[in-house]
């Protein structure tokens, strides 16, 4: 007997700091980034592209988004897998969209230029749309949607994965996390930004609660026999479900189809795993959609329309807790600005894996060894 029917699972706002975490400023980890990719033989724009947005992750307290995947994307430029700098192609797809093939360059890069051409073709059209084959994982989607918001679009940004989800009524994997997300400007300058897996729960949630030790939530998985399962070591044969049931189903299936089909990237088994496929690139596919404001109403007048929608929600909140409600990416704008002055906050564990790192390819950590 298995359960396919389950909730949206919510998730921390943000990781909190944990006393042995190790406090080092934006501007230097970014620059300790880019000096690990570049010692790994990865050119400058790349590096550059890539640390950007790895410490916008960790900024907001998405550590698994975050400099974090330094090894991982250094170790499979070694092998060939991940190329830089990537030859990117480009192929028009009308008046208002384009084909992206990435060359197997780094996912942040790929996305980055898909997002940016998104904007431009907005800029003629009203709205742009990029879809990318041959890429590699390109972390938070909602990265791409901010650089969207601050050119004053809205974007939608979407990837495919390696497959770790069940389809509605089925008990074996054959979508990825598939995360999507939207991006919207606002008055204050922290943008909404909407980032949701498809799944029960994301991927990188799950494999942090196996490596500490953690239980996943009722009814966000399943083992190798299709039953339900708490225990993350079971994904390792059996299955995450869709968030919502039917609806993350589709929704998954939906980023799929734009993200794989559309881009002539790989669907389904067809995407490989960054940390287990280790014999051919992994073929990831994206989707970035720009609609400039602009083009369809007075700027001015849409933000603040934007902000009575705003004040509508926050006046929803109970009495007695008049600051409950707040939009998607505040929180984490707060955070953004808050470690911003303060610095970053990087796990213990993180920071022992780049200190190693560090050290193999001769660049000085910004901390003390």
């Amino acid at each position: 007997m298995f359960v396919t029917n389950v909730p949206i699972f919510a998730t921390p706002t943000h990781m909190s700091p944990t006393p042995d975490s190790t406090r080092v400023p934006s501007d230097a980890l970014q620059r300790f980034a880019v000096n690990l990719l570049g010692a790994a033989a990865v050119s400058p724009d790349d590096a550059r592209l890539t640390a950007q947005a790895l410490v916008w992750s960790d900024l907001r307290g998405r550590h698994p988004q975050g400099v974090s995947r330094l090894p991982n994307f250094i170790e499979r430029v070694r092998r060939g897998l991940i190329r830089s700098p990537a030859e990117l192609r480009w192929h028009d797809a009308g008046a208002a969209g384009a084909v992206l093939d990435a060359g197997d360059a780094l996912g942040h890069v790929a996305g980055t230029a898909a997002m940016e051409r998104a904007v431009a073709l907005a800029r003629g059209a009203g709205i742009g749309v990029v879809a990318v084959r041959r890429s590699n994982l390109f972390g938070a989607a909602a990265y791409f949607c901010a650089l969207a918001a601050d050119a004053g679009c809205l974007g939608i940004a979407a990837t495919n994965a390696v497959p770790k989800v069940a389809p509605f009524g089925g008990v074996r994997p054959v979508f990825g996390t598939n995360p999507l997300a939207f991006g919207c400007p606002t008055h204050g300058g922290v943008p909404i930004l909407v980032d949701l897996s498809t799944s029960a729960i994301a991927g990188s949630t799950a494999r942090g609660l196996d490596e500490h030790g953690g239980r996943l939530p009722e009814g966000a998985a399943l083992n190798k026999e299709g039953i339900p399962t708490t225990d993350p070591r079971d994904l390792a044969q059996g299955t995450l479900l869709p968030a919502a049931g039917a609806k993350g189903f589709g929704l998954a299936l939906m980023v799929e189809i734009l993200c794989g089909a559309l881009a002539g990237a790989g669907t389904s088994h067809g995407v490989g795993s960054m940390y287990h496929t280790w014999d051919r690139a992994v073929d990831t596919g994206h989707f970035c959609l720009a609609i400039d404001l602009a083009r369809f109403t007075a700027a001015d007048e849409f933000l603040q329309r934007i902000d009575a929608l705003l004040a509508a929600m926050r006046a929803a909140a109970p009495p007695s807790a008049p600051g409950a409600v707040r939009f998607p990416g505040e929180i984490r704008g707060e955070l953004a600005a808050r470690y911003g002055r303060e610095g970053i906050p990087l796990p213990a564990d993180t920071a022992r894996a780049l200190t190693a790192l560090a050290a193999e390819l001769g660049v000085e950590p910004p901390w003390a060894p």
